[in-house]
């Protein structure tokens, strides 16, 4: 862990404490008193020299308590002086460290905190907009001289020169996986921070993800989506993306993550990783140019306007965001820019960079946010039909490729991004409570029937939960840990979607964090073992709270127990990796909201497959209508033994109460 990746104080000069000579009894020398009229003269330094907003927050023991600021009330200049804004800080102890940080609102410029010791760097302190000593090591840079800063300021404008910015010319990959694959995966959603760590920082990391294959594998999962894995300002989810075309160096290296498609592929396993068009992070060396003034070459690579507009109101709030010399449009916060997609210099970024990771063999990606690609104004900045033509050509880079995967998330509308002509397929959000809710009420919920009866419903994965909390608690949390519940919506799930996807630990019934809320609370580390300290996840204390359950809840404990939650979602999975027919046949709908029974049909050129799963607590018939007249029927989940359809294809079959079965027959 790179000191925590916290904001990180530079520490310029240090003070020594000397001690007397003499007895062993003699007092130590102690140091002149600071002078009590010390005054620190801080100049910020901006290109545009428009101070709007900004001011400075300040602590640390050089001040007194009452000159500390809180983040939401910083000093404001005392003066606007030669293009600088000014700040006399009154100090009280020079020997101590004075931290310092510009900021409007939650926009950071200079990006990370500053801290100096009066005594040793001097009285006279310039700070630079987005000045660093090191991006990727979260350095800032305070300036003793004027002449020091004139000659940053100077030099802003450029950062993205750092970036890769070039053309991609495609270079198709075969991953070895079968041409097919895509039709009936089984995805793990797979945090990797919060996955394994193999190097004893506490983080997970994509070596740790490596050694956990085999169990993977084992599982029978054939896809792996990953959470952010470019570098990020946040540090923690990812979605803050400081660079589109760089792996999070908490995680490894570029050299790992190929390492780890290559793993992944020989066993058999799809690798899509999140993809963020919609925004970037605000120390993306991009915005830092955008920011910079308003005739950056950048500057229209984001969403600009001179007058904040009036009007706004978004599910963040109002998403217009002063910089001092513009406002600028974030949607999810000031700290996450969003791109102006309008720009065609963006646009054929984001298409280079999604070229860029299919030349390394990802198998395709998932889109984040796309419901709120393009605005048109204050009441219509979601769902605009920009989004879906932007997608569609997204689309076609991806289909430029062989064997590749596109999944989009839009909680609003994922019916509109599942159309073909958009991105092609979208999250079910709608549907997990539906799902959640049959076994809880003994009857198949009538939005989860009107889901699968949908013409697009295999275009729509199915899921319980994710890593937002808008998309609910833990199931383990949402079921309130009854195991007899949870094993029915797995079933239900996992047999009626062409590709559902899991989220980790959801297999061993893993628990919110005790302590924890929002997402924080869903992004806990793996639960691999009972340990109480680590859960097996990490040789040291891990960067987050464990899962509240993990004592009872793990894979050390659940493995080869045939009543556990995770031998029997290790039984759904291989099923679907034995029979493909399970999830790519035709499927036929057969039962209606409020029935005791969820009753599907597959059906293909290979056979039928015959779903029921009964929610009531009473053993259940259903009779499944298939195109089979006469044929035998083989019981590969859940029960055993045969049962042969009748001269029009009917099979009776009776469904022990609270429960799922499946039948395989072959013409």
């Amino acid at each position: 862990m790179r000191a925590g990746r916290a904001l990180v104080l530079l520490i310029l000069a240090a003070v020594s404490a000397g001690c007397g000579g003499g007895g062993g009894s003699a007092p130590p020398v102690q140091p002149p008193p600071p002078d009590p009229g010390t005054t620190v003269t801080v100049y910020y330094l901006r290109a545009d020299p428009s101070y709007d907003g900004w001011g400075l927050h300040l602590w640390g023991g050089a001040i007194a308590a009452s000159v500390a600021t809180e983040w939401s009330s910083p000093r404001l200049p005392d003066r606007i002086e030669n293009d600088a804004a000014v700040f006399e800080i009154p100090v009280i102890d020079g020997a101590m460290v004075l931290n310092l940080i510009a900021h409007n609102g939650d926009l950071k410029s200079p990006i990370y905190d500053l801290g100096i010791v009066p005594e040793t760097f001097g009285t006279e302190v310039w700070i630079v907009q987005d000045e660093v000593a090191s991006l990727s090591g979260n350095i800032g840079t305070p300036f003793a001289t004027q002449s020091a800063a004139l000659a940053a300021l100077n030099a802003l404008g450029n950062k993205s020169a750092e970036l890769d910015l070039s053309v991609v010319v495609p270079n198709d990959v075969d991953s070895g996986l079968a041409a097919d694959w895509a039709d009936s995966a089984s995805f793990l959603e797979i945090y990797v921070r919060g996955y394994q760590d193999s190097d004893g920082d506490g983080i997970g990391d994509l070596q740790g993800l490596i050694s956990r294959l085999d169990y993977l594998q084992s599982l029978g999962i054939t896809g792996i989506w990953l959470m952010p894995v470019t570098e990020s300002a946040d540090n923690d989810h990812g979605y803050a993306v400081q660079d589109h075309r760089a792996i999070e160096s908490d995680y490894g290296t570029m050299a790992d993550f190929e390492s780890l498609l290559d793993e992944a592929h020989a066993r058999g396993i799809a690798i899509i990783i999140d993809y963020v068009m919609n925004h970037a992070a605000s120390t993306n060396a991009l915005f830092l140019d955008a920011s910079t003034t308003a005739v950056n070459d950048k500057r229209d690579w984001f969403v600009w306007e001179d007058v904040k507009p009036q009007g706004w109101n978004t599910f963040a709030g109002d998403p217009w965001r002063n910089n001092g010399n513009g406002w600028y449009y974030g949607i999810f916060s000031a700290l996450m820019p969003d791109f102006n997609l309008r720009n065609a210099e963006v646009r054929e970024y984001h298409k280079d960079t999604l070229r860029f990771w299919l030349n390394k063999g990802v198998d395709g990606f998932r889109f984040d946010a796309v419901g709120v690609l393009f605005e048109n104004g204050s009441t219509n900045w979601e769902d605009q039909a920009e989004n879906h033509v932007l997608l569609g050509e997204a689309q076609a880079v991806i289909d430029g490729y062989n064997k590749r995967f596109l999944v989009c998330e839009s909680p609003s509308d994922p019916a509109a991004y599942a159309n073909g002509a958009s991105c092609g397929r979208a999250f079910a959000f709608q549907t997990a409570g539906a799902i959640l809710n049959s076994p809880r009420n003994n009857a198949v919920d009538g939005t989860f029937v009107n889901q699968l009866n949908r013409p697009d419903t295999d275009r729509m994965p199915l899921i319980l939960s994710n890593h937002d909390s808008f998309a609910g608690d833990r199931p383990w949390n949402q079921l309130n840990g009854e195991v007899g519940d949870y094993k029915l919506a797995a079933a239900s799930y996992l047999l009626a979607a062409q590709t559902p996807f899991s989220y980790y630990g959801e297999e061993i019934g893993m628990a919110n964090a005790a302590g924890l809320s929002g997402d924080p609370a869903l992004r806990t580390p793996m639960s691999w073992t009972s340990d109480p300290n680590n859960a097996g996840f990490s040789a040291v204390m891990p960067f987050r709270e464990l899962s509240a359950n993990v004592s009872t809840n793990n894979v050390e404990d659940e493995e080869g127990d045939s009543n556990s939650l995770l031998e029997y979602y290790r039984g759904l999975y291989q099923l679907r990796r034995s029979y493909p027919l399970v999830a790519n046949g035709a499927l036929d709908v057969q039962s209606n909201g409020g029935d005791p029974v969820l009753l599907l049909t597959r059906s293909g050129a290979g056979g039928s497959v015959v779903i029921a799963i009964n929610y009531d607590s009473v053993v259940r018939q259903a009779v499944a209508s298939t195109a089979l007249a006469d044929a035998t029927f083989e019981a590969v989940f859940g029960l055993s033994g045969q049962l042969t359809a009748d001269g029009v294809g009917k099979l009776t079959l009776n469904v022990p109460s609270r429960s799922a079965v499946v039948y395989v027959g072959q013409p």
